[in-house]
């Protein structure tokens, strides 16, 4: 798959300083013709028509962005990290001027990666209906009152259960080694279509996450007396209040990567961004109780 000037689209993070110079350089060193795409914009963007390919600027919230906004129309996404894990990037930012051509060129090293996504549907009392589609996952939970959720689930039309939570994850395999992850859910492999159910820190009889294969229908119905939220990948938010419900399913869009090397990698992959991960944390931990330090000691 060779990509021409003009079929170049490029997705920044505008939240980071990095990005957009970073964009620029691309964008000429490529020829790209194509007028730049910030997150900022994204919401309301609409994909240029020429797009072959997109290439983000920024973290996995960037690409979770850009799944959105290419959903339906099969272009592949190109990642170069800025981010801490980079779970779904291929590129790291400092190598991004001298990889970033190669993918372009047509070489039959580079193969598609194509993941399933979900889709949601959400519906009050009003008759209000939104619906979106999710690379990553949905999550139901509570609002401004720190009190826990009642969220009942089924399945199919068979009731699983009513949690007590403070949220219910529901994660594709993507999603499974994002905040479901971190919820004690399962890792799942990247191509599966399984969809996995993870509650968060709930009390009650069902804490286990439960998997159920592609095809299946979830329903999340809000029983509790207190606002809540239904959060889209992150980024996406709809309030909710008892008596609404959100209807998850698996979606007909998939999300496209150009990748490199091995399918297999993914585990290898895996474990490396996960240690980088925790090391990450210690050392940010560590800045931090230094600067508390300093602060305090000139105060």
């Amino acid at each position: 798959m060779r990509i021409e000037k003009h079929e170049i689209s490029i997705l920044y993070n505008s939240d980071s300083d990095l990005a957009l110079p970073l964009a620029n350089e691309l964008a000429s060193m490529l020829g790209a013709r194509l007028p730049l795409l910030s997150t900022k914009d994204e919401p309301a963007a609409d994909l240029p028509e020429a797009t072959k390919i997109m290439i983000t600027i920024g973290g996995d919230g960037t690409l979770l962005r850009a799944a959105r906004l290419t959903a339906g129309h099969n272009v592949p996404l190109l990642g170069v990290n800025l981010g801490r894990l980079g779970f779904l990037t291929e590129i790291e930012a400092n190598d991004a001027i001298e990889q970033v051509p190669q993918y372009l060129a047509g070489d039959d090293a580079f193969w598609i990666d194509e993941r399933r996504m979900i889709s949601c549907q959400t519906a009050n009392f009003n008759g209000l209906h939104t619906s979106m589609h999710a690379l990553n996952d949905v999550v139901v939970g509570r609002g401004r009152i720190a009190n826990l959720s009642r969220i009942s689930v089924s399945i199919n039309n068979v009731e699983l259960t009513t949690y007590q939570a403070d949220a219910v994850i529901v994660a594709t395999a993507t999603g499974s080694t994002a905040y479901a992850l971190s919820a004690g859910g399962p890792i799942l492999y990247p191509s599966s279509g399984d969809i996995v159910i993870v509650p968060v820190a709930t009390h009650g009889d069902l804490d286990a996450p439960v998997v159920v294969p592609e095809g299946s229908n979830i329903r999340l119905a809000i029983k509790s007396d207190h606002d809540a939220f239904m959060t889209a990948d992150g980024f996406m938010d709809v309030p909710m209040s008892q008596g609404n419900y959100i209807q998850v399913s698996s979606s007909p869009y998939r999300t496209q990567f150009l990748r490199k090397g091995s399918a297999d990698s993914f585990y290898e992959t895996l474990v490396y961004r996960l240690r980088r991960g925790a090391e990450q944390s210690v050392n940010l931990a560590r800045q931090l109780a230094e600067e508390d330090a300093k602060r305090l000691g000139s105060n």
